[in-house]
């Protein structure tokens, strides 16, 4: 190994401990690493992390592959060590593995500052400055971003949002799959490692103990067939309190792990204007919802639309704490 290597075993925790606070879907964490030789890391896929109801091609994952391996690129950075381009299998070879080689020299990209202040804000936004929108327009420019500010198509979107959760309430399969990743308890043994726990969600005292009671999947499907659901997942007002929304494109046929990348790019980007911003996936994920946000916002047939984000002003102190995450040790595996 050479003598200037962070692959060290000491090295590669700390390696690890700032690469796994990219996204993932749900946070489940599907990124492993294993040490492959002197300069080369594999990042490979944990099979058991994986939604195959709301992701059966696994394309999601795939997507928080790509992160993860951005953010080792920008924790290797940190310690001036670039990476040569990933050797990775094309989309659905198994299993998955990324091999990625270090190479000499190299200098701290200019987003790992804001990697410890990123996170998901998912609570209701405060007034957003036009000026800071303005500057987090001018950024976006190019990056297959599109930002919403008009009011008016803010509000369409909100409700067009509600309407793509109802098509996926209407499946208990989903929302049995998506009761596996919430941590409404702090007694829950995934409060501190994975999925969404209260706090991420920002629920309130008096949220966390209704959640706890009525969306439990029985409950909830009662509450389904009476039409009382929605009142319970309903980001409407949430959504309305954005200070603009942000359409993530990337082009078509783009492997989901380079969309990774880039989704963890410009979500560091939004962090360093001062920003904090939540996906809304439902709007991308109904393909009905889908079409018609193509068609309102004229997407070129070249892009595809690969999730809807709201931002604005965080409050203050925000984060508090980073989400939660599984131990750098556990994130590493044998060779």
């Amino acid at each position: 190994m050479s003598p200037n290597s962070p692959l060290t075993d000491a090295g590669l925790t700390a390696l690890v401990d700032e690469a796994r606070h990219a996204p993932s879907v749900h946070n489940i964490q599907p990124a492993r690493w294993a040490l492959l030789g002197p300069e080369v890391l594999a990042l490979r896929a944990d099979p058991g992390r994986r939604l195959p109801i709301a992701d059966p091609t696994g394309h999601d994952v795939r997507v928080s592959l790509g992160a993860a391996w951005e953010g080792m690129v920008l924790a290797l950075s940190r310690r001036g060590v670039s990476a040569a381009p990933p050797q990775l299998k094309a989309p659905g070879q198994e299993p998955f593995e990324a091999r990625l080689v270090l190479e000499p020299g190299g200098i701290p990209d200019p987003l790992v500052d804001a990697v410890a202040r990123r996170a998901a804000y998912r609570g209701t936004f405060a007034r957003t400055a036009g000026a800071v929108l303005s500057a987090l327009e001018r950024r976006m420019e190019g990056a297959g971003v599109v930002v919403v500010r008009d009011r008016i198509r803010i509000r369409e979107l909100a409700r067009l949002a509600d309407q793509a959760g109802d098509e996926f309430l209407l499946d208990p399969r989903y929302w049995q799959e998506t009761w596996e990743w919430l941590r409404l308890s702090p007694a829950h043994p995934g409060w501190n490692r994975d999925g969404l726990n209260a706090d991420a969600l920002a629920l309130s005292g008096i949220e966390r103990t209704i959640g706890r009671r009525l969306m439990a999947p029985a409950v909830f499907g009662w509450m389904r067939r009476m039409g009382l659901a929605r009142a319970l997942v309903s980001e409407r007002a949430k959504i309305e309190s954005a200070g603009a929304l942000l359409l993530f494109t990337a082009p078509a046929g783009e492997d989901p792990f380079h969309t990774g990348r880039a989704f963890y790019r410009r979500w560091l980007e939004v962090t360093s204007e001062g920003l904090a911003l939540c996906p809304i996936s439902v709007l991308a994920d109904s393909k009905r919802v889908h079409a018609e946000i193509r068609r309102t916002f004229s997407l070129p047939a070249e892009q595809r639309l690969v999730n809807v984000f709201r931002v604005g002003a965080p409050p203050p102190g925000f984060p508090a704490s980073l989400t939660p995450r599984l131990p750098a040790q556990e994130l590493i595996v044998p060779a």
